[in-house]
């Protein structure tokens, strides 16, 4: 049997630098910087051996069919950014509003400290699955119309409960008791009147007047204050004769509503804004479908309160969204906004606003392949 082997007497360790193949010239004892011209064969096989080292165990030869398709790419890219140049915004500003749109979702889900809320009772927004209460909310509607009162539940009765009342009614009841109750000579509270005669100019007697008890006040007895409130009411300015109401305000989403919204509830309310938007897009400029840039502005705040990271059926919401504002931009429905509007002014929502919301969703949740559908959707 042959004897094993020490450990000292095994090759050396994987640590070992690879040999250059064994040693069976000599070589010269030089310093590792040594920089001179060799004198001799062992000068020269140092630097050959010192050369070798740092070069690299393995190369690639350059492949030379790589080089046919670098101009077409650059030629397709070029071609491809004249063509969307008018279309898609532009990369510097995809940019830069995605690094000031990161910073607003960073500060608007850090809590705020020492921030006094209004003392409000009741709910501060409606039910998150009554969508038309939604509606009527956004639009600024008084709070009993997208609050209203819960109707009280009738009393269910059982049926031995019915029974006994209904027995018990009947038992009450007394024939003899009713018929002598009945006086036809007697008339009613409600029918009797009081008749007053006097003297006329002939000196005759004629009735003066008939007073019915709770009968109705004839128009002469109407006070004149009323009439004056009436008119006053019906007659607006510059003789217009129709009573001029205040459009109730849109609600702007402030910090202390979106703070009662978390992550399910804000993709909640994104399904519904997608929802809005198609209902816009088949009515065709029917009234109160329009959507304004209020309503832009809450799908913007809404956005801040989604997670980074979605599942499936939740990224679908926002592909959804972000493709219903391509179609709102094909639709031309959205009017650019002038320069000389202002920022809270509450016209329809314009293409800045369906740009900024598409950006945010391609950008943040990484929906890259939403360009080309945008490209394709507005170049037909």
């Amino acid at each position: 049997m042959a004897p094993k082997r020490k450990v000292s007497e095994l090759d050396g360790s994987d640590d070992d630098e690879p040999s250059l193949g064994r040693q069976v010239l000599p070589v010269a004892n030089l310093p590792a910087d040594f920089n001179g011209e060799p004198l001799d064969g062992m000068q020269y096989l140092f630097m050959v051996r010192r050369d070798a080292r740092t070069l690299p165990h393995v190369i690639r030869v350059a492949n030379p069919y790589e080089l046919q398709y670098e101009p077409i790419v650059a030629v397709a890219e070029a071609s491809m950014s004249q063509s969307n140049q008018s279309f898609l915004p532009s990369e510097e500003w995809r940019d830069k509003f995605l690094k000031r749109f990161r910073n607003f979702r960073k500060n608007a889900v850090q809590p705020t400290l020492d921030v006094q809320r209004p003392c409000q009772r009741g709910k501060v927004l409606p039910d998150k699955r009554e969508r038309e209460y939604w509606w009527a909310f956004l639009a600024g509607r008084p709070h009993a119309e997208w609050d209203p009162p819960k109707k009280p539940r009738p009393n269910k009765l059982d049926k031995w409960q019915k029974q006994a009342q209904y027995s018990r009614g009947m038992r009450s009841f007394s024939p003899e008791q009713s018929v002598a109750s009945l006086d036809y000579d007697e008339q009613p509270e409600s029918e009797r009147h009081e008749e007053t005669w006097q003297l006329n100019g002939d000196g005759e007697v004629e009735l003066a007047t008939t007073a019915t008890a709770q009968s109705l006040p004839t128009p002469g007895d109407i006070p004149a204050y009323q009439e004056t409130q009436i008119a006053s009411v019906n007659a607006g300015p510059a003789g217009e004769s129709e009573v001029d109401f205040a459009k109730p305000k849109p609600r702007e989403p402030t910090p202390f509503l979106m703070q009662n919204i978390d992550h399910r509830y804000a993709l909640h309310l994104l399904m519904y804004f997608t929802y809005w938007m198609n209902i816009q897009l088949e009515s065709r400029g029917l009234p109160f479908t329009q959507l304004t840039l209020t309503h832009a502005r809450w799908i913007f705040a809404l956005l801040a309160h989604v997670d980074d990271y979605l599942s499936g059926d939740e990224m679908s919401l926002l592909r959804s969204l972000a493709r219903a504002c391509m179609s709102l931009l094909k639709d031309c429905s959205c009017t650019p906004k002038h320069e000389g509007d202002s920022v809270a002014s509450d016209g329809p929502m314009d293409t800045a606003s369906c740009w900024m919301i598409i950006t945010a969703v391609i950008g943040v949740w990484g929906q890259r392949d939403l360009w080309m559908d945008a490209e394709a959707m507005l170049t037909q």
